[in-house]
């Protein structure tokens, strides 16, 4: 379930729930122009209502809240220039410029919530483009209180088949179920740099290397690259 609630520089106030919004997640660009369909407000003459009066309040701009089973906000998103372009019984169609999550963050959000996970792998669940959603998940939930030091990487390119899925896959084998270790080149190499769970790694075995550099191609080795910047023993298997 989501909310809607207008950008009062207050304390949330929920003025409207609704049963879900579509197109709300992108992997384009944090800052979208898009239209936003939410579907079944309550109450949803008030909802028209705030949105008018909000255009000379407030700049018109709020935010849609992701709610967990006891109406709790557990994340936001927000929009300004908000415009109601289309009306039909319970379902609106709003426009504005959003910045937004990249796909799979809500579900994986949502999965978290649920306690679903609980294993290893458990991104196997989302779609391909929905992967940037899980790792900026894991990212955004990741508990580095016990930093790890000189640990040993043991990862298998039978079990990942594109980049963000080694993400996933070296995330969990640096910091465990769900965890995180970057989600493109620029933010693996600052992994190492601290506050991530890792004070250092010793080794890296990579398992059927061929594969994934045939997958990878110019990025396994700058992959490699990094992980050697940092002093770890590199076994290609």
């Amino acid at each position: 379930m989501f909310g809607f609630g207008l950008d009062t520089g207050y304390c949330p106030k929920i003025i409207s729930y609704i049963d879900n919004v579509k197109n709300l997640e992108s992997n384009k660009s944090n800052l979208v122009y898009r239209l936003l369909h939410l579907i079944n407000i309550d109450n949803i003459e008030t909802f028209k209502a705030e949105i008018e009066r909000s255009s000379r309040i407030y700049n018109n701009q709020g935010f849609i809240y992701l709610l967990d089973q006891d109406q709790t906000i557990v994340s936001n998103t927000f929009i300004s220039n908000i415009k109601i372009i289309k009306s039909q019984k319970n379902n609106i169609t709003i426009s504005g410029f959003v910045w937004h999550h990249p796909k799979g963050y809500h579900k994986a959000l949502m999965m978290k919530l649920k306690n679903e996970i609980i294993e290893k792998k458990a991104w196997k669940n989302l779609q391909k483009d929905e992967l940037q959603g899980w790792l900026v998940q894991a990212l955004h939930s990741m508990n580095t209180t016990s930093v790890k030091e000189n640990i040993k990487i043991l990862i298998d390119g039978n079990e990942f088949h594109n980049l963000d899925e080694f993400y996933c896959t070296i995330g969990e084998e640096v910091n465990g179920v769900g965890g995180y270790f970057g989600r493109n080149l620029h933010a693996l190499e600052d992994c190492f740099n601290g506050d991530f769970g890792v004070k250092s790694i010793s080794e890296l075995t990579w398992r059927n290397h061929k594969k994934s550099k045939g997958l990878f191609k110019s990025k396994f080795d700058r992959i490699i690259e990094i992980f050697e910047r940092y002093d770890v023993k590199i076994s290609l298997m």
